[in-house]
């Protein structure tokens, strides 16, 4: 009955790549202490990576209204409501949250992905430059360039890639 180390347990699960076994422990966490807001982060995450998108909608509702203001929670939000096919109200929550905090290279990054699967490529091209202005050693969102497979590199573009690659404190995933 011990919440922190139920939590922690399925971070371990987590970890390994159990995420069945994580979802039930945070699920139990929960159970235990409703009022467990980190644990029910955890549990909405391992829901998203589950493909439980209802559900991770239900846990974003009930974090934000401990904090509406919290960009993981909106972010998470809007991932959902991406996958279960509402893009007009997950369009709708990336630009009031990047109205208001516009330096986060990662949420630009998940805003291209929705505007991509939305059909809006040229807005989905504008929200991933924009993540790599912010963040240039972000490998991810040239790779998401990349993986509209009609999309062209600029000069610059491949300059700045390869500057990118020489700089020695580059995570092996960015590269």
């Amino acid at each position: 009955t011990d919440v922190a180390a139920i939590r922690m347990l399925a971070e371990v699960a987590a970890r390994l790549g159990l995420t069945v076994e994580a979802e039930n422990l945070l699920a139990r966490c929960l159970e235990l202490s409703p009022s467990f807001h980190f644990a029910r982060q955890n549990y909405a995450h391992i829901l998203n990576l589950n493909n439980r998108n209802e559900k991770v909608l239900q846990q974003a509702d009930i974090l934000l209204t401990v904090d509406s203001g919290n960009l993981g929670y909106l972010n998470l939000k809007a991932v959902a409501l991406s996958k279960i096919g509402d893009y007009e109200n997950a369009i709708k929550l990336y630009e009031r949250v990047l109205a208001d905090n516009p330096g986060y290279s990662k949420i630009w990054h998940s805003f291209g992905h929705t505007l991509k699967t939305a059909g809006l490529t040229e807005r989905a091209i504008e929200a991933y430059r924009r993540s790599i202005v912010l963040e240039p050693n972000f490998g991810e969102a040239y790779w998401s360039l990349a993986n509209l497979k009609t999309f062209r590199f600029t000069d610059a573009e491949i300059a700045e890639m390869q500057k990118q690659i020489c700089v020695d404190m580059l995570s092996e995933q960015d590269r």
